[in-house]
């Protein structure tokens, strides 16, 4: 049972930084146009795989509704953020961070991602799951 509360545990920090990644545009700001940034995980594509596929959220959150991973709240608190997240298209392919960064559907999933951080802070009470989902 430890192993699978520390998966729990550890899926729902991930699933919570994948959030504020992506409501945090301040930071995407700043490491998504440094030319001197090596780190690749400060992308628009590694925040789109970080969160659908590292998260196994392609078809949404039933499985990790019915995993035990998140609750149907939780769930519904990032509903909206996950179909516009799910459906945004870049103007320019995947690697034109500036375009990204400018195109007013991004500042709408940006939006998105701040209302379903904001919901979910109202439910979530552990502290080391609420530094995830607030903290750079």
């Amino acid at each position: 049972m430890i192993q699978n509360n520390e998966l729990r545990r550890n899926w729902r920090i991930n699933w919570l930084r994948s959030v504020q990644e992506v409501a945090d545009c301040a930071t995407q700001e700043r490491m998504w146009l440094d030319k001197e940034n090596t780190n690749p995980h400060f992308s628009f594509v590694e925040y789109l795989c970080c969160y659908f596929n590292g998260l196994s959220l392609e078809d949404g959150y039933r499985r990790a509704v019915s995993g035990g991973l998140l609750t149907s709240g939780e769930a519904k608190a990032v509903a909206a953020f996950h179909g516009i997240f799910d459906a945004y298209r870049p103007p320019n392919g995947d690697y034109d961070h500036e375009a990204i960064l400018a195109d007013p559907k991004w500042n709408d999933v940006v939006l998105k991602a701040q209302q379903a951080q904001a919901a979910l802070l109202d439910i979530i009470d552990d502290t080391d799951e609420r530094l995830s989902l607030t903290e750079p």
